[in-house]
C-alpha cells in the first residue's frame, strides 16, 4: 500500500471520532420508534455508592432531598463500602430525620461493583437513578429523566455531566470535552441509542440490572451497554445534569483517565457483540473503540511521518510539527502555569495528548492485570 495512503488513513482515523463522526450523524437516518408502548413510572430509588465521602456526603444528601420528586414514590439509598471516616455517621443522622434516606453498610470494603451488586437489588424503586457522591444534580433532574422511561424501548437514560471551575485549566478543557460529548450523544439519541452512560448521572430499569463482574472498574459503561445488548436503548437528557469538579492537578486527572481507560479495555471482552456489523456497532466503534486505540494510531502516524522525512520535505515538516507539539505538551504538563504556554489551543492540544496517553497507560495497566475496582477517594 502506498505510504501516502497509509498516512492519510491514519490521520483520518485520529480526527474521525471527534470531527467526522459527529458530521456523519447529522445526515444519518433517524430511527423509527413507532413500535414503542407507554408504561408510566411511579417509584424511583436514588442510589449513591460511597467510600469515605465525609467531605461531600452531607451536601449530596441535601441536594438529593431538594430534587423535584413530584408524583413519585422515592427513596435515597447510600451504599457505604466499608467507609472508615464519618460518612456512615452523617448518613445515619440524616436518615433519623428523613425516612426517605437509607444507609446500606457493606463490610468489608470490596469495591464499588460489590456495592452496586448488593445494593441495587435491595432498592424499592422500579427505576434506579445512580450517582456519585460528589455529583450535584439540578433540581429538575428527576422530572427530566423519568418521562423517557414511559417509552418501553428505553432501558437507560443518560444525563449530562458539567464541570465546575475549581482546577480552572483542567475544568476548562474537560468542559470542552463534555460539550462535544453532549452534542454527539444528542445525535446518537436521534439515530439509535447513546453509546454508554456516565456514572455521575444516569438511570436504569431495575429489572434490567445484571450482576457486574467483580473486577469491573468502569461499571457505568458496562452496566448501560449490557442493557443495549438486551435490545433496549439508552436515551439522552441534556437538561438532567450533574455538576462535578475535575481533578485539581493534571497528574490527578491523568491518573483518573488511566483508570477509566484500563476499565474500558477490560470491559471490551464483555462487549464483543458490538464488534459485529450493525447500526449500533458502527456507533460503538466510531464513538468509543477508535478513541480507545488512538495511541497506537498516533504512534503509527508519527512513525510514518518519520519514514517520509527521509524522502521529502513534507515528511520533514510533519515530523518537526509532531515533535514540537509533543515537547510543548510535555513542558506544559509539568509546568501548567507557564505564561508563554497559556492559550486555549495549547490547552486543548495538551488535553488531547493527555487523553491519548491515558488510553495507552490504561492498556498497559490492563495487560499487566493491575486493573483495580477498589476505589480511593480524593477530596480537596
Amino acid at each position: 500500500m502506498d505510504v501516502w495512503l497509509i498516512l492519510f488513513i491514519l490521520g483520518f482515523l485520529i480526527i474521525y471520532p471527534y470531527i467526522i463522526y459527529p458530521c456523519i450523524l447529522l445526515f444519518f437516518p433517524k430511527m423509527d420508534r413507532a413500535n414503542s408502548t407507554i408504561s408510566p413510572v411511579t417509584s424511583v430509588s436514588l442510589f449513591i455508592a460511597a467510600y469515605n465521602e465525609e467531605k461531600v456526603i452531607a451536601q449530596k444528601l441535601e441536594n438529593s432531598l431538594e430534587l423535584d420528586w413530584t408524583n413519585l414514590e422515592f427513596e435515597i439509598v447510600v451504599g457505604s463500602d466499608g467507609s472508615t471516616d464519618k460518612t456512615n455517621e452523617i448518613v445515619e443522622k440524616y436518615a433519623s430525620i428523613n425516612p426517605e434516606i437509607r444507609l446500606l453498610k457493606m463490610e468489608p470494603r470490596s469495591g464499588k461493583v460489590n456495592v452496586l451488586n448488593k445494593g441495587i437489588p435491595l432498592c424499592k424503586g422500579e427505576i434506579i437513578l445512580l450517582s456519585d457522591a460528589n455529583a450535584m444534580y439540578n433540581k429538575e433532574c428527576v422530572q427530566k429523566i423519568i418521562p423517557h422511561f414511559m417509552d418501553s424501548n428505553v432501558g437507560c437514560v443518560a444525563g449530562e455531566k458539567r464541570m465546575v471551575r475549581r482546577g480552572e485549566e483542567i475544568s476548562q478543557n474537560e468542559g470542552v470535552y463534555w460539550k462535544l460529548e453532549s452534542k454527539i450523544k444528542q445525535l446518537e439519541d436521534k439515530v439509535s441509542t447513546v453509546i454508554g452512560a456516565d456514572g455521575a448521572c444516569y438511570a436504569i430499569r431495575k429489572n434490567l440490572f445484571e450482576q457486574l463482574p467483580r473486577n469491573t472498574a468502569v461499571d457505568d459503561f458496562l452496566n448501560s451497554m449490557w442493557i443495549v445488548q438486551k435490545g433496549y436503548r439508552i436515551a439522552y437528557e441534556p437538561d438532567a445534569y450533574s455538576c462535578e469538579d475535575a481533578g485539581t492537578t493534571l497528574q490527578q486527572e491523568l491518573k483518573r483517565k488511566t483508570r477509566i481507560a484500563s476499565g474500558n479495555f477490560y470491559n471490551l471482552r464483555f462487549l464483543t457483540e458490538f464488534l459485529k456489523p450493525s447500526r449500533i456497532s458502527f456507533l460503538f466503534i466510531s464513538h468509543k473503540l477508535l478513541r480507545w486505540i488512538s495511541p497506537f494510531i498516533l504512534i503509527l502516524f508519527t512513525l510514518t511521518c518519520v519514514y517520509l522525512s527521509f524522502f521529502n520535505w513534507f515528511g520533514i515538516f510533519m515530523t518537526i510539527i509532531l515533535l514540537v507539539s509533543y515537547i510543548v505538551t510535555f513542558i506544559k504538563y509539568h509546568n501548567p502555569n507557564q505564561k508563554m504556554l497559556r492559550n486555549k489551543f495549547l490547552n486543548l492540544l495538551m488535553y488531547f495528548y493527555m487523553t491519548v496517553m491515558a488510553q495507552f497507560l490504561g492498556f498497559v495497566t490492563m495487560c499487566k492485570g493491575n486493573s483495580n475496582a477498589i476505589w480511593n477517594t480524593i477530596r480537596n
